[in-house]
């Protein structure tokens, strides 16, 4: 348990070496881990972590949307049956609207209508993040 809640933490604060442990625990697991934890909050300095990492090759644009997604929801997409109550991850109140936007887009990743974020998007995303 506490591996996971390390896991989710740095997920959170955008380390996402621990998103393969949140990606394949279950559910229960994941609201027990974040359930001893204090509030999450992804902050600009996180977002700002993914980004760099994503641009030079660290992760691909799958991990990136996998991120986003459970970041965004609360819950790993399209893995649980039955009623999901979404673990509570907010956004850094100073930049909850860009933090938002950003994560939306990521979100997005794969997506057949606005799926691919090409590298002035990633460098416009950060030069917005980066003030």
């Amino acid at each position: 348990m506490e591996v996971l809640k390390a896991a989710v933490t740095a997920v959170v604060a955008g380390d996402m070496n621990g998103l393969p442990m949140v990606l394949d625990a279950s559910h229960a697991e994941l609201r027990d881990a974040a359930a001893n934890l204090a509030q999450l909050s992804v902050s600009r300095a996180a977002l700002v972590r993914v980004l760099r990492e994503w641009r030079c090759g660290a992760y691909n644009d799958e991990n990136v949307q996998q991120w986003a997604s459970f970041i965004r929801r609360g819950y790993v997409a399209g893995r649980n049956k039955g009623a999901i109550h979404p673990i509570v991850i907010e956004y850094d109140a100073n930049d909850e609207e860009l933090i938002a936007r950003i994560i939306g887009r990521l979100d997005d990743i794969g997506d057949r209508i606005d799926g691919f974020i090409d590298k002035n998007e990633q460098v416009g995303m950060l030069r917005a993040l980066e003030i």
